[in-house]
């Protein structure tokens, strides 16, 4: 039985490796938008729209995947080594199911630009730019799988060097192929997308070698085994995953819903607004690190038939959010402004000072949302972690849908200012937030038994 203060610890050994793989994550997208908006005011107006509209075909598909690794969380909870491998296996198969489902959807993806029906040149880039996503996207759920069996048994340290590996090969090849060097031919947006795709292929690549090194892989016959289909596994990974995918469906659906609303307004608000949400992914990347955190330490604990060590270790995590949380309000508040100078166009189509104005009062509402991101996504990431994955997609998706949208298109039908549509999501976030508190306080989930 764990103290509260090993708890704690072990927490926090789990989730700051996650942090920094996601944090790399964040900062290759803060770097590909700092690029692209001194590339061409263009390419970061369609920046954000193409790669939310990329990530929300994907979103399904990859975090059904991903669910196999709280199959192996609870497996080596439970301490069954075999299992947890078996879990990863399945994970894989269910990844080549993925590739001509994802394939087929490109279609949509471009018919959704079409319907928004943003400015002819925007448009262009936003469809060039989701096409080179989409290939990047299909190495997504076979990391998922692989980042799962590595994570859920606590070895997270391996996730957060692919990671960063890949994202710094992104980093390093986004100005080659954006501009052109040598016989590298200057690729604009499209060179950014291309940048993103081998560094998400690497990262697969280090996970798959390291399986080389694991006991269940280190003869053919016990690959064999690892590897063979397993359809009740595969099928109950299915069951809680397509909750746990539907809910990050939803979630970014209905942000690009608002990405899209953003861009019919003027160029100065849909410009500071994408600016804005590039800001903040350094905030809610490094805090969906920990929401991995808090599911891999509750279903280890409920593998282990422990439900109040889960309810411990959720709480702990939840401390550890809001203490990342208050680093952030201290940093980028008071660097806001340094900040929103690096992402000035020199071809803007608008001032500097209103620009800058309207920017710090959107970082000031993240800021806010963000305290409260902490029950969304840590909580979230908790009751999953259990298997009360149901709840949440029913909770979260019903609340963005019942009452964020019809607020949002209200607010932008009355002819709200920017600052007025932000403050619909910190409304929706506030409430999903408070509903998730109320059901992990009450226990439910504990009840939830994801593996025989």
């Amino acid at each position: 039985m764990q103290t509260s203060t090993s708890s704690f610890l072990y927490c926090l050994k789990i989730a700051w490796p996650l942090v920094l793989a996601m944090t790399g994550n964040a900062l290759m997208m803060f770097v590909d938008r700092l690029f692209l908006a001194h590339y061409s005011a263009v390419s970061i107006q369609a920046a954000l729209p193409a790669g939310l509209v990329a990530f929300m075909v994907i979103a399904l598909l990859q975090n059904v995947v991903s669910y196999s690794g709280t199959f192996v969380a609870q497996y080596a909870g439970a301490g069954s080594r075999a299992a947890c491998a078996r879990a990863m296996g399945q994970g894989l198969w269910l990844s080549l199911a993925c590739v001509p489902v994802l394939l087929a959807t490109m279609p949509l993806g471009l018919w959704l630009f079409d319907l928004v029906g943003h400015a002819p040149d925007v448009l262009a880039a936003e469809k060039s730019y989701y096409l080179t996503l989409v290939v990047a996207n299909l190495a997504l759920p076979f990391g998922a799988a692989l980042s799962g069996f590595f994570a859920g048994r606590g070895h997270t340290r391996l996730v957060m060097v692919a990671n960063l590996i890949g994202n710094v090969a992104n980093i390093v090849l986004d100005p080659l192929f954006i501009w052109g060097w040598g016989p590298i031919p200057e690729l604009g947006i499209v060179g950014a997308g291309v940048a993103t795709a081998i560094g998400q292929f690497l990262i697969v690549l280090i996970l798959a070698a390291a399986l080389c090194f694991e006991p269940h892989f280190s003869t053919g016959r016990r690959r064999r085994v690892v590897l063979a289909w397993k359809r009740p596994l595969a099928m109950r990974i299915v069951r809680f995953g397509i909750p746990n995918g539907g809910h990050v469906l939803l979630d970014v659906g209905t942000f690009t819903v608002f990405t899209f609303v953003t861009g019919w307004l003027e160029p100065i608000e849909f410009a500071a607004s994408n600016i804005a949400f590039a800001i903040n992914q350094l905030v809610f990347a490094p805090l969906m690190g920990i929401g991995m955190a808090a599911s891999i330490v509750v279903g280890q604990r409920m593998g282990d038939r422990d439900p109040q060590g889960a309810a411990r270790g959720g709480r702990n995590v939840v401390l550890l959010g809001w203490i990342y949380v208050l680093l952030c309000l201290l940093v980028i508040g008071g660097l806001n402004g340094p900040i929103l100078r690096l992402f000035y166009p020199a071809d803007a189509p608008f001032d500097y000072a209103p620009y800058v104005t309207l920017g710090r009062h959107l970082i000031a509402i993240f800021l806010a949302w963000a305290f409260f991101d902490v029950l969304n996504i840590i909580l979230g990431g908790a009751l999953k972690g259990a298997g009360d994955t149901r709840f949440v997609v029913l909770w979260v998706g019903g609340t963005a849908l019942v009452l964020w949208m019809p607020a949002l298109f209200g607010a932008y039908a009355l002819g709200a200012s920017i600052e007025v549509l932000w403050l619909t999501m910190l409304g929706y976030v506030m409430i999903a937030g408070g509903g998730l508190l109320i059901r992990f306080l009450r226990g439910r989930w504990k009840e939830i038994r994801l593996i025989s």
